[in-house]
């Protein structure tokens, strides 16, 4: 309310103003830092728990932390009006004022369908709408899956409404052109002026390096610095970054890099114990849609959640401190099937010409006879996922359209129970040795479920969360209960992994290690006797689950050079992730992240974050990341 009533009255002030000849380029300017700082208010309005935490001052200050990125964006905005306005000074012609209202409403109605997009989808995705969001635009369908059916249609009334007073605003302090001006003198300089200032203002003033959005930072809260970054602007600057064919990455010299990465993977000599009592297994790879720690007791996460999974993780080999590449689905399955981790604000598999020039699991099994199959409840073909494992050789790939209405929940694909069932109903006939990998997705929002669970009560979204891993470790338990009873059960390796970590239950920040980690479980009868009921505590990532793999299998794992065999008493502890904020770097002697936007390296977890940083780690790091990208360009 406060800030309606603040814009209400700078309307005013400004309409009086505007009939004291305030120069049109300066009512535009003016007009748009109003415009984005009523995006920042609405989008802490709609994140009041997250201010309560904190208190107003941080969030007042991001209203005004912004302003550079704001004039910034303002002057590439501004620009067409201003040609369009010099025109108009020679040329008496209302077709000119007609082009650039038509102008003016295109880009506030993007202006403001990006703005009501990023009100809702920070809260899911903790950042920012970047260039990577129409990887989504082919599957509309599993874009929606992230609203439900009332809350789409608030959030169109919600644009309209947006959209209306942002015109509305306009209509009171800019409307059409001022009168062409009489006196030569001023309209020179009113023409002049501009053409030196706008450039300026791009660039954000007159320092050596251009602006970035390290300008608006000033918190150690993320959420307060992505509300002061310029969203068109963050969002533009994302193209160029999804682009770019140089490495941004070179922190060392070529040599020293490569030098440093070898270390980092480098081959024991010592032999890795051996866990399977044949090198010819079946392998079934259950990716979990969101598994977390946090939900897992067994990792130290809440209790009664998964309790199949803690009884399956007392049978089998479980590793404690793995985790997630990467944040979106896509990544984990590129990450488990082909170790192949997602690249600082990278997802390879929208990018064929790239993702097919990967090895996979697959490519390795199917040279030496194994059969293949992918299940998945929902659309194969989102963010090209079917391109992927096609090019990676699955010859059979079941997804949404191989279910019954009926099977299907009202947004994503097929409840999990399905999905599994259809698996074994399949590998019934399948011929072995066998490939097969099943992608759960009932953990994921909206959250649906076809069966009560402990947690119904709860509609908060942990409890809803909760209630949805609650579903899918039930069907896990039933899938292995009916898997028991077939032939193919006891020569076959089951290896139970998350495709990322999640914010819920425990609302943790997206950035830091903990939202990260995730379950990795061998299991089966095919295991050693001696191995199930054990547990490794080395820290690595699920990208790691290929070189293990294929090294337990005796094949050559060399087509994967960023994955490391973990059952290898020499291989080194690290783990690293990426999001859209930061890229981040786990070993048990230190955790740190390294944010974009800044550019800066900062401590996580129990360390401070002005903590002196283990220089060699440190160096460590930075080589991975700049030889892993390179590494990706040269695809």
């Amino acid at each position: 309310m406060i800030g309606f009533l603040y814009f209400c009255r700078m309307t005013q002030i400004i309409e009086a103003n505007r009939r004291l000849r305030i120069p049109y380029i300066l009512r535009l300017v003016i007009f748009w830092l109003i415009i984005f700082a009523l995006f920042r208010f609405v989008f802490l309005a709609f994140h009041l728990s997250t201010i309560a935490h904190s208190g107003i001052l941080p969030a007042m200050h991001s209203i005004i932390a912004g302003i550079r990125l704001d004039l910034s964006t303002i002057s590439f905005l501004i620009f067409p009006s201003f040609l369009f306005w010099v025109l108009r000074q020679f040329i008496k012609s209302r077709l000119i004022t007609l082009v650039n209202t038509i102008y003016t409403i295109i880009v506030l109605f993007i202006i403001s369908l990006l703005a009501v997009s990023n009100i809702k989808m920070y809260h899911e995705w903790g950042a920012l709408l970047n260039f990577g969001v129409f990887d989504y635009v082919s599957h509309p369908r599993e874009v929606l899956t992230f609203i439900s059916t009332t809350q789409l249609i608030l959030l169109i009334v919600f644009l309209i409404l947006y959209l209306g007073f942002s015109f509305g605003v306009y209509k009171k302090i800019v409307t059409n052109f001022s009168a062409p001006t009489g006196n030569g003198v001023l309209k020179t300089a009113l023409i002049i002026l501009p053409i030196i200032i706008l450039p300026v203002m791009a660039r954000g003033g007159l320092q050596l390096a251009p602006i970035n959005e390290s300008s608006a930072y000033f918190s150690t809260t993320p959420f307060y610095n992505h509300v002061a970054i310029n969203p068109a602007w963050y969002f533009l600057h994302s193209y160029f970054d999804l682009k770019t064919t140089k490495n941004p990455y070179l922190y060392l010299d070529s040599a020293e890099a490569e030098k440093r990465n070898r270390n980092l993977f480098v081959k024991s000599e010592t032999p890795s114990p051996s866990i399977l009592k044949t090198q010819r297994p079946n392998i079934v790879i259950i990716i979990l849609e969101s598994w977390t720690a946090d939900i897992i007791q067994s990792l130290g996460g809440e209790s009664n959640i998964t309790p199949n999974f803690d009884t399956l993780s007392k049978q089998g080999l479980l590793f404690t401190q793995i985790y997630a590449a990467g944040s979106r689905t896509e990544h984990g399955l590129i990450s488990v099937l082909s170790g192949f981790p997602p690249p600082p604000l990278i997802s390879i598999i929208t990018i064929p010409a790239k993702s097919e020039k990967l090895k996979s699991i697959n490519t390795v099994l199917t040279n030496d006879g194994y059969s293949s199959s992918f299940y998945y409840g929902g659309e194969a073909g989102f963010v090209n996922m079917k391109s992927y494992l096609i090019n990676s050789g699955f010859t059979s790939i079941v997804d949404k359209a191989s279910f019954a209405e009926n099977q299907l929940n009202s947004k994503w694909g097929a409840h999990d129970q399905y999905v599994f069932e259809k698996q074994l109903h399949d590998l019934k006939s399948s011929s072995e040795p066998f490939l097969s990998v099943l992608l759960t997705l009932s953990s994921h929002e909206p959250f649906e479920v076809p069966m009560g669970t402990p947690f119904d009560d709860d509609h908060s979204e942990p409890g809803k969360f909760r209630k949805a891993a609650f579903y899918s470790d039930h069907c896990l338990g039933e899938y292995f209960r009916a898997a028991k009873k077939e032939s193919w059960y006891d020569n076959t390796l089951f290896i139970l992994v998350a495709d990322h970590g999640h914010r819920l239950p425990k609302e943790r920040d997206f950035n830091m290690p903990e939202s990260k980690r995730i379950p990795l479980l061998f299991f089966g009868n095919v295991l050693q006797e001696n191995i199930r009921g054990t547990s490794i505590n080395k820290t690595c990532n699920q990208n790691d689950i290929a070189a293990t793999l294929l090294r337990q299998l005796n094949k050559n794992y060399s087509d994967f050079p960023t994955s490391k065999d973990i059952l290898n008493p020499d291989t080194k502890d690290f783990a690293y992730y990426t999001n859209d904020n930061v890229w981040g770097w786990i070993t048990p002697d230190q955790k740190f992240i390294y944010t974009y936007a800044t550019q800066a390296l900062s401590n996580t977890e129990n360390a401070s974050p002005t903590a002196p940083q283990n220089d060699s780690i440190v160096m460590d790091a930075k080589a991975y990341i700049q030889t892993h990208y390179q590494h990706y360009l040269s695809f």
